[in-house]
């Protein structure tokens, strides 16, 4: 196909959407306490939007409120109306899920600014419906296990007085959250917790490791494009300025993941990674080849091969048959039962085997996978995983280097390789007692 047919086709395909009807609109974004306004013009508009609302909301009052209080209030109003802001410019009519509950308001406390207490949180939500700056476009519920947060838009009167063409989701950023340790509940809703030595220690580890990556200039060589994001982050906002980065722990208890998320290295395509350049350096990527596996091997006192998939019948033939593999273990330690869905687009012709045979030669070259199927594996994998990946970056934030994580794999400046690869083989043998093989890439600016 030449280009202008390629063209043709784009164009016959743009006029085929614009006349289905709008699916964004039906979308929620999810409500960032920290999200600030970076356009000056704006800003200005919503200073005075917040003013007009801090004297009715004062006027409310029979003696007027101290000065704290209504700079507390109007931090809040702008927060909320960023939010709606932002989801307007991505789409326009897209709502922000915001939960009102007191008590799930009162369980994710410590993920929001100390201002932004429950009661006065919902009280700025009443007042700003109350002045027609935003609306509910559909009501939130709690039936059983199912919830789903209300949802709020912007309306036509604070389009007016804040949109504006020339806004883009640039013109919006993140503050660093106060807190860098999350733990969610079994919903992904993030919950409280009592602080321990260990949870301070890992919080202190993490504030390290931001403060010197904070320091660093991590940039792409080029500007992000819409298709340079990974296929489960299509609809995400990445500002490349994000690398402020948080642990996330799952299920209530701090035993399950705790992997590193937040920078926006994190949210692009394997190929843009090579394009990351580290104070104006190019930089390699290092990762454990098959890291599960190679977990699950070392702790059953069994040599790990050069690739650990390669125990798998048939994976040593092609990277496709791998990929199934991988794919396939991680359904398993993650599953509840025996019955999983993968591998999805098996072909039984080209690798000469059943699906289900394949499943069993999963099983065969783990044989300790069936005994922990139900046993929430996967994410305790990931905690060990995670543990080690901080060991790795604190060994090089310690001297002053900036490291950038991707789960099981580690970004830094092309003349640390060497020292990369080495330190990533001495944690792992001091945890797991054998010496994993650990791939390269070079970045696009380093590679011959």
């Amino acid at each position: 196909m030449n280009q202008d047919q390629k063209f043709l086709k784009h164009i016959l395909q743009a006029i085929e959407e614009a006349d289905l009807p709008d699916q964004g609109a039906q979308q929620s974004w999810a409500f960032e306490p920290y999200l600030q306004l970076h356009d000056e013009q704006t800003q200005v508009r919503l200073n005075t939007t917040l003013q007009t609302l801090c004297a009715e909301w004062q006027s409310s009052y029979a003696r007027k409120r101290n000065s704290n209080d209504e700079q507390m209030f109007s931090d809040c109003a702008g927060v909320v109306l960023t939010n709606v802001l932002r989801a307007h410019v991505k789409r326009h009519g897209m709502s922000v899920g915001i939960g009102r509950q007191k008590q799930r308001l009162d369980s994710e406390s410590r993920y929001r600014p100390a201002y932004m207490t429950a009661h006065r949180f919902r009280m700025t939500l009443d007042w700003l419906l109350k002045a027609d700056l935003i609306s509910i476009t559909t009501e939130g519920y709690q039936y059983g296990e199912n919830a789903q947060h209300t949802r709020f838009a912007m309306t036509q009167k604070s389009m007016e007085a804040l949109y504006t063409k020339q806004l883009t989701l640039k013109s919006f950023r993140t503050a660093k959250p106060d807190e860098v340790l999350v733990l969610r509940n079994s919903e992904k809703q993030p919950i409280k917790y009592h602080d321990t030595e260990q949870t301070n220690a890992m919080r202190e580890a993490l504030v390290l490791i931001n403060d010197v990556n904070g320091q660093a200039d991590i940039t792409p060589t080029r500007p992000l494009r819409y298709e340079d994001l990974g296929e489960d982050y299509a609809d995400t906002a990445i500002s490349e300025t994000a690398k402020h980065l948080r642990r996330i722990f799952n299920n209530g208890t701090f035993e399950h993941g705790g992997r590193f998320h937040g920078g926006w290295w994190q949210y692009v395509r394997k190929h843009v990674r090579r394009a990351v350049n580290i104070n104006g350096v190019g930089t390699v990527e290092a990762d454990y080849r098959g890291f599960n596996p190679a977990v699950l091997l070392a702790k059953a006192n069994v040599t790990i091969p050069a690739d650990p998939y390669s125990a798998i019948r048939g994976v040593s033939a092609g990277s496709v048959l791998r990929d199934h593999a991988k794919s396939t273990l991680a359904a398993f330690l993650d599953a509840q039962s025996i019955h999983i869905a993968e591998p999805r687009g098996f072909d039984e012709g080209a690798h000469g085997m059943t699906v289900e045979e394949f499943r069993q030669s999963v099983l065969d070259a783990y044989p300790m996978v069936q005994r922990m199927i139900g046993q929430d594996a996967g994410l305790k994998l990931q905690r060990e995983e995670s543990d080690l990946a901080e060991k790795v970056m604190l060994h090089f934030v310690r001297q002053g280097y900036p490291i950038l994580p991707v789960h099981d794999a580690f970004i830094v400046q092309a003349h640390l390789r060497d020292e990369l690869v080495s330190v990533m083989k001495e944690q792992f043998q001091n945890k797991f007692g054998q010496i994993p093989e650990v791939e390269v890439k070079a970045s696009l600016a380093t590679s011959d």
